[in-house]
């Protein structure tokens, strides 16, 4: 009896070696995929974070970075379903992603092109000038005799010199000049600088002045509008082309997951290992770079990014790669698509998941740094934490999703959410953010892997790149921007701790609802289906002529 127990705990205990050496061991079919979605999700790393700063130092303002983030995500929405159908209808998964990989290339290329920034006017004038002060109140008085003082002066550029500096504020400064008295090639003026602590008067020497010209200030005008709708058109072609990146390296995933009995989520580690590595290296390189060059040049991020690109197609290029295509009219698997009942369902709630990621997304480091006084570096650890914690449960990703199901996994994520908001609606303390991000890999790489799961399911044949890219549509761009809108919304009218708590009772509901929907309804309508095929086949087995 010994010897038995002894037998068959040591066989357990080689048997649990074994299953976890097939869950760590490579599939040697899907390295080449491996080493693309890295590449590829790299190269969205090293570009993505700085496309705001980027457009900042060519001259777009506040409002115009508002309106383009505003309007890109109905680009995304509409082009990443349409790529999806492309793909089905040729059945040539590789062939639209390396086109869309390459175009994304050509146009972000093109972004560099782009300057809507506007000359300051500042020229140079033969000029003296004379800082006093007189009653606390700053006054200059400048002396030209090239500047035709006809012309209204709007500002100036002047460096007081090293002999005065140490009693004064700046050295070199930029001011708005308000003239109130002019007498020949003298005029005296107003300017909104505080002094105090200058030996006054004080002799300062000019850089440049900016005088009124209608006619400069409206060509300057022109070209700043031209800047801005070049970037924005070409920034739509780029955002377009890489939504369909996306969708197509899902599909591509999945596919060749399928065919290689792989392991979605393994392939989905590598994506997100580029997705938080590449970025910190390239901003070193930029700030490097920008230091040798005495500015900011942001050339080189794209550079790497679109490297990244091109080697990932020419990855995808060597990719063996087999999808079904679609029986019968293109239009009519469409339409078979929207009647499965599963799949208006799952996207609803998705739209509902894309809605607090939404949230989280616009609105979350808004409250940590006006609310809770989080640092700079937080932020960006609290990023690396999140994305990184949820590593270790993508390599095991398949095998959760088959003892858990997808629907478990959903109404977890809708959990997750919940659990964050109450405990972001309580923290005072800044650090405890790491922790409640440690919940993430929940609603979003756990997440994201059962959805795709579900599309390789329940996608009629030849169309999954088409569910595919409609989810991630749904979920990613019209979620977001949703959840952007609606938050805006509550957090204008409650505050943004009591929007936290309304959206976790929120999530606790819809994540109760889909479970709900799936016992009381999803299982019936699937519990049918499999009686129906059932009975065909029996009835296909029946002879035609009975034998009495």
């Amino acid at each position: 009896m010994t010897n038995l127990v002894s037998v068959s705990t040591g066989s357990n205990g080689v048997g649990a070696i074994q299953r976890i050496r097939n869950l760590l061991k490579f599939n040697p079919n899907l390295v080449l995929l491996k080493l693309a979605l890295f590449l590829h999700y790299g190269g969205v790393s090293a570009i993505f974070p700085y496309y705001t700063v980027h457009m900042k130092s060519i001259g777009l303002s506040i409002e115009e970075i508002s309106t383009i983030s505003t309007c890109l995500p109905f680009v995304s929405l509409i082009c990443s379903p349409i790529a999806g159908m492309i793909s089905d209808k040729l059945g040539q998964y590789r062939y639209v992603l390396i086109g869309t990989l390459i175009a994304a290339v050509i146009s972000q290329t093109c972004i560099l092109l782009a300057d809507a920034r506007i000359p300051d006017g500042f020229e140079a004038y033969n000029a003296s000038a004379i800082l006093y002060s007189i009653n606390n109140e700053t006054q200059i008085q400048i002396t030209s005799d090239t500047w035709n003082t006809s012309s209204p002066l709007l500002a100036m550029r002047f460096v007081i010199p090293p002999s005065e500096t140490q009693h004064c504020v700046r050295e070199e400064t930029f001011i708005t000049f308000i003239p109130i008295e002019k007498e020949g090639l003298m005029i005296t003026g107003d300017v909104d600088l505080d002094i105090t602590e200058c030996i006054t008067p004080v002799e300062i020497e000019i850089i440049g002045l900016r005088l009124e010209d209608e006619s400069r200030d409206a060509e300057y005008q022109a070209s700043h509008i031209r800047g801005f709708w070049i970037y924005f058109l070409v920034r739509g072609v780029s955002t377009a082309m890489l939504a369909s990146t996306f969708c197509s390296f899902d599909a591509i995933t999945l596919a060749m997951v399928k065919e290689h009995n792989g392991d979605y989520g393994k392939q989905r580690f590598f994506s997100m290992f580029g997705l938080s590595t590449v970025s910190p290296f390239v901003g070193i390189l930029a700030d490097w770079l920008g230091s040798l060059k005495g500015y900011r040049d942001y050339s080189s991020i794209f550079l790497v990014g679109h490297t990244f690109w091109l080697v990932a197609a020419l990855l995808v290029w060597k990719l063996d790669v087999k999808a079904d295509k679609p029986e019968g009219s293109f239009l009519t698997n469409l339409q078979q698509l929207l009647t499965i009942p599963e799949i208006p369902i799952f996207l609803v709630f998705m739209l509902f998941l894309g809605t607090n990621f939404g949230f989280m997304d616009n609105y979350l480091f808004i409250f940590l740094v006006d609310d809770i006084k989080t640092p700079n570096f937080l932020l960006g650890l609290s990023v690396t934490v999140g994305c990184i914690f949820g590593l270790p449960f993508l390599c095991f990703s398949n095998k959760i999703i088959k003892e858990v199901g997808i629907v478990t996994i959903i109404v977890v994520a809708f959990w997750s959410y919940a659990v964050r908001y109450i405990g972001f609606s309580l923290m005072t303390n800044p650090w405890n953010t790491l922790v409640l991000e440690c919940l993430k890999f929940l609603s979003y790489h756990m997440l994201h892997s059962a959805a795709c799961k579900f599309c390789s399911i329940k996608a009629p044949k030849g169309l999954l790149a088409t569910l595919t890219a409609v989810y991630c549509s749904t979920h990613y761009q019209l979620g977001r921007s949703s959840g952007a809108f609606v938050g805006g919304i509550l957090i204008s009218r409650f505050g943004t701790r009591e929007t936290f708590k309304i959206l976790a009772y929120a999530a606790l509901l819809f994540g109760t609802c889909y479970w709900l929907t799936d016992v009381l309804v999803l299982k019936r309508i699937e519990s049918k289906r499999i009686q129906r095929m059932k009975e065909t086949e029996e009835e296909s087995k029946t002879p035609f002529f009975s034998n009495s």
